[in-house]
């Protein structure tokens, strides 16, 4: 199915939204959506969040025949997939452009910058060495899936860890994990990719969700590691009136900052589970089951809402004021006559509804006010009693009693 055409009444919109500094999730320009990891059962598997968009990675290793050039490193492979359920416009036949490209951003960031150490990967020079696979599969498209996919590819290199391996020279033996202990990839940094969309007003956003990037007239992708060192850059424009020497010196600053804090927080979560999985402590893991009890496996659900709406700051501050009191309703009791009363809420009536009811109010206005009576509605109504005249005449049958005198008669 072919993607769905953006219309101008969409694209002026973001344009003009952009052009006022104002995005349509509430964000700010250089504000990033928040991340969420959550990790497997097998080592090396993780599912992340970033917003809406969702990415799933497993890790694997094989051992093969290293390459000619590089006889004493191991490999690394990257494979990114798109299916049908991450957008409508995937197709999961075959592989795209798309797909392609993410790949070999994801190859440039982690493979091209030598990350990882190849050398300690290998087995036997020129016969055996680990090769690595990195399988990527989108989830849900919303925007940014190369910077998605970077972070789950980070997450999961740095959780993944192979079986130990002896050999004599000929043959190799590999050990289970219940006999020895798993040994984890060796990094050098840990690169993540930022991804930058600048529009045509000149003004540039940070994680850019689908809309803003099918709006956008140039994409920057910057790979950083947590020294605030540039291991990849690819840069694509529509228009030849933006150069990236622009985009660059506009946003590099806050890139590099975003990546320390998001290669800590990746830091962080993966020894906080590997920890929690030596100790045999489930409970406390950040698994798949936790991310499914919580429901963060469904596509469209969030935590917050996805359009900012009018005045948007005087309603977070309404919600966020806990302490603030509530207004008293006041209740005005009408007696149209003797016997008969009616209730009147003074509340603002909200728009589409009716007003107060007037039905049975015979008298004027005049008279109506010299009766109202103002009440609390906090106050529990009381019940009446309704006496009940007890002296009138029955209907029931005269009991008459007969004496000894009138039966001897």
């Amino acid at each position: 199915m072919k993607e769905v055409l953006l219309s101008n009444c969409e694209r002026n919109f973001v344009n003009k939204s952009i052009k006022q500094g104002t995005r349509l999730d509430g964000r700010n320009l250089l504000e990033a959506r928040a991340v969420k990891i959550h990790f497997g059962s097998n080592w090396g598997s993780c599912i992340v969040s970033l917003g809406q968009t969702r990415v799933i990675a497993q890790v694997t290793c094989d051992i093969q025949q290293p390459k000619t050039s590089r006889s004493n490193e191991g490999m690394l492979h990257i494979n990114v997939e798109l299916n049908p359920m991450a957008a409508q416009h995937f197709d999961g036949s075959k592989i795209s452009e798309f797909s392609i490209l993410i790949s070999r951003q994801l190859e440039k960031c982690f493979k091209d910058s030598k990350c990882i150490d190849l050398e300690s990967l290998c087995i036997i020079a020129d016969k055996k060495v680990w090769s690595i696979r990195v399988d990527i599969n989108v989830i849900n498209h919303d925007g940014n899936l190369i910077d998605c996919a970077s972070i789950a590819t980070l997450a999961a290199l740095s959780h993944f860890h192979r079986p130990d391996v002896t050999s004599n020279g000929e043959d190799i033996v590999i050990h289970p994990f219940s006999e020895k202990d798993p040994l984890p990839l060796t990094l050098y940094h840990y690169p993540v990719c930022v991804s930058f969309i600048t529009f045509e007003s000149g003004n540039t956003v940070m994680d850019p969700t689908y809309i803003e990037e099918r709006v956008g007239v140039a994409q920057l992708t910057l790979g950083i590691n947590s020294y605030r060192e540039l291991c990849s850059l690819h840069f694509n424009y529509l228009t030849k009136t933006m150069t990236v020497e622009d985009v660059i010196s506009a946003v590099s600053n806050c890139a590099a900052n975003y990546a320390a804090k998001l290669v800590q927080q990746i830091k962080e979560l993966v020894a906080y589970d590997v920890e929690a999985r030596y100790k045999k402590d489930n409970c406390n893991a950040n698994h798949f089951k936790e991310c499914i009890m919580r429901k963060n496996l469904t596509t469209m659900n969030s935590d917050c809402i996805s359009i900012k709406l009018h005045k948007w700051d005087e309603i977070h501050n309404r919600e966020s004021d806990v302490d603030m009191e509530e207004e008293a309703v006041e209740c005005k009791i009408i007696k149209p006559g003797e016997g008969s009363a009616e209730l009147i809420i003074n509340t603002v009536t909200p728009f589409g509804e009716g007003g107060v009811s007037t039905w049975n109010v015979s008298e004027s206005s005049e008279e109506i006010s010299d009766n109202e009576i103002t009440v609390d509605v906090k106050k529990e109504e009381k019940k009446v009693v309704v006496d009940i005249e007890l002296n009138g005449d029955s209907e029931e049958e005269t009991t008459e009693i007969l004496e000894t005198k009138d039966l001897m008669q």
